[in-house]
């Protein structure tokens, strides 16, 4: 199968059937974060993007400490990112990515993770 992948210059578009998405439990205008390794492509759900620059520049820390914390390995970040953590009440860590205090509560979590201090 072959797609096309378009781009606006600043997002790329990549098609994916409606069915695969639903069997995903994704849904339709959802924003995803792909890795492309060697014989796989794995989806992450991610929040819709901050507009205030000081909340995307808290996102991209929280996603360059998360990765930190899995020593570069991108698929274990996203496994990590997408699966619910009982510290942070039982939410996923990609679904605190929209608010300053979200972001630093999480922020907080992988810092302790990091340090071993997990209470």
């Amino acid at each position: 199968m072959q797609t096309k992948i378009e781009s606006d210059g600043k997002h790329l578009f990549i098609p994916i059937p409606e069915e695969i998405l639903a069997k995903a439990g994704y849904k339709l205008g959802q924003l995803f974060e792909i890795v492309v390794s060697e014989n796989s492509i794995t989806l992450a759900a991610v929040s819709d993007a901050p507009e205030d620059p000081h909340v995307k520049r808290l996102v991209a820390l929280a996603h360059a400490e998360a990765l930190q914390l899995f020593e570069g390995d991108t698929e274990a970040k996203i496994r990590w990112m997408t699966l619910p953590r009982p510290p942070l009440g039982g939410r996923k860590p990609c679904e605190m990515l929209g608010s300053e205090n979200d972001i630093e509560a999480l922020r907080l979590f992988i810092s302790r993770l990091e340090h071993g201090s997990m209470p």
